[in-house]
């Protein structure tokens, strides 16, 4: 039999549900030609018709290596990982992203921002906090999709502002419970079990930027002097508790923002404390 009509007789099959028979005239074709595209596709529809997956799944995967613009392969992936809800969160991301940018180059913008508002729908249904954060930071300007969808999607400040609040919460979360577990340990004591979680978690949060970014982006002045107040605090909390040789960098930005808010007389204590003693030199020894 030829290769189109092995094909053929595989799409043949799916349509009447024939699982196995599908899979068996399309294995005929790869055997002859292994990088064919649709018989990758249809052992895809037909595992997936089984009840097979990881086999569908892997499938469609090498399908869009064959094909990797086309959107057939991907659209097989996202059924497959809709349907399997909170245990797929991730892949979801994964391929309604790339189901995106296929679709912007297409030139087809209802489509892409579907594959974006699907993916945070997915996300904030099935997802952990920071599942949901990953989802949500698709719909940023620093996403590869942003530029294209820009004015379709929700203004970044609101989306921002979301990821504050998650990471915050998780924050919060993260440092209690660390804190909990390492203050019984031999030779602990409180301040130096706060200090050293703390130094963890803000080195590696990204709460700095994303305050940074709700500042950038906003249009309302009050959301702006919130997020550069959360913004000086959080520098300077960091500042406090980094180790002595790595404080330089961290304290000129703290005495930058403190500095940029006295001047346009912002009534924020802590700026004007920095201000008035660092730039003395009453206390900027102490940090």
């Amino acid at each position: 039999m030829s290769t189109k009509a092995a094909l053929k007789a595989a799409k043949a099959a799916i349509d009447a549900k024939k699982w196995d028979e599908a899979i068996e005239q399309a294995n005929a074709v790869l055997a002859k030609d292994p990088e064919n595209y649709f018989a990758k596709l249809f052992i895809g529809r037909a595992q997936d018709g089984l009840g097979k997956l990881d086999s569908a799944a892997q499938a469609y995967n090498d399908a869009t290596k064959i094909k990797p613009q086309d959107p057939q392969a991907w659209l097989g992936l996202r059924g497959l990982y809709q349907k399997q809800g909170k245990a797929k969160v991730d892949e979801r991301i994964d391929v309604e992203l790339q189901l995106a940018q296929i679709y912007a180059e297409l030139d087809d913008a209802h489509k892409a921002q579907t594959a974006i508002d699907s993916l945070v729908d997915h996300a904030r249904k099935y997802g952990t906090k920071q599942q949901y954060a990953r989802a949500l930071a698709t719909q940023t300007p620093t996403s590869p999709i942003y530029s294209y969808l820009e004015g379709r999607l929700p203004q970044p400040a609101a989306v921002y502002t979301r990821l504050a609040e998650i990471y915050e919460g998780e924050e919060t979360a993260t440092i209690k419970h660390q804190i909990d577990e390492r203050r019984s340990r031999l030779g602990a004591t409180l301040e130096g079990t706060k200090t050293e979680v703390k130094n963890e978690v803000y080195g590696s949060s990204p709460l700095e930027d994303i305050y940074q970014n709700i500042v950038d982006w906003t249009g309302d002045d009050t959301l702006r002097r919130e997020y550069e107040e959360k913004l000086l605090q959080r520098a300077y909390d960091t500042l406090l508790v980094l180790p002595a040789g790595k404080k330089d960098a961290k304290r000129e930005k703290v005495i930058k923002l403190a500095h940029d808010m006295v001047i346009i007389r912002h009534p924020y204590p802590l700026a004007w404390q920095i201000e008035l003693e660092w730039r003395s030199g009453l206390a900027v020894e102490a940090y």
